[in-house]
């Protein structure tokens, strides 16, 4: 789970629907990475595109640190 981002996100009205629009995916891919329902977590290049268009003045490793779940 990716705490920092969505923090972030909460913090800037930014929604799941907005970042699978910029990463041309579905809305549940984009909750699922980021909510830590999937193993794989968010690739990079994602990463960086989000960071980029929602979160410039964040540092790109703390928004993107991810804690796994123990589910």
């Amino acid at each position: 789970m990716y705490n920092n981002l969505l923090t972030a996100m909460k913090g800037k009205n930014v929604t799941f629907t907005q970042m699978a629009d910029l990463l041309g995916c579905r809305y549940q891919t984009v909750s699922d990475n980021i909510q830590g329902s999937t193993e794989r977590g968010v690739y990079f290049d994602d990463a960086k595109k989000i960071w980029k268009v929602f979160f410039p003045e964040y540092d790109f490793m703390w928004l993107f640190y991810r804690e796994k779940n123990n589910v």
